[in-house]
């Protein structure tokens, strides 16, 4: 009978997702112009018009309240940063240091 109550914790325990893993893939930028891909701590950005043109290459840190970006402008040939957070599960605003603000959402 022990074991029943343990089992239902498991299976309950195993449908459940954490924040931490909602980064991964390709998030879309609200103004059209990019998509960037994140995966295992990298990211690069494509324009969307060709989809291919790199347009930024960086490294991605996550902490308590969102996330830190910091990157390489393939265009500027300058390196870039910003502090972002989730304000739903797919979807991201972030702030840069250089710049406008923006913000993303996951490309499903």
């Amino acid at each position: 009978m022990r074991a029943l109550p343990i089992l239902a914790l498991l299976l309950i325990a195993g449908c459940q997702s954490t924040s931490r893993d909602t980064l991964e893939g390709s998030w879309a930028s609200d103004d059209g112009v990019f998509v960037a891909t994140f995966d295992n701590g990298a990211f690069n950005s494509r324009l969307t018009g060709t989809g291919e043109t790199v347009v930024a290459d960086g490294r991605y840190q996550r902490d308590a309240t969102g996330l830190a970006l910091s990157w390489t402008s393939i265009v500027a040939n300058e390196r870039r940063a910003a502090a972002c957070q989730f304000v739903a599960s797919n979807k991201l605003t972030c702030t840069p240091s250089v710049g406008q603000p923006f913000s993303m959402t996951r490309v499903v």
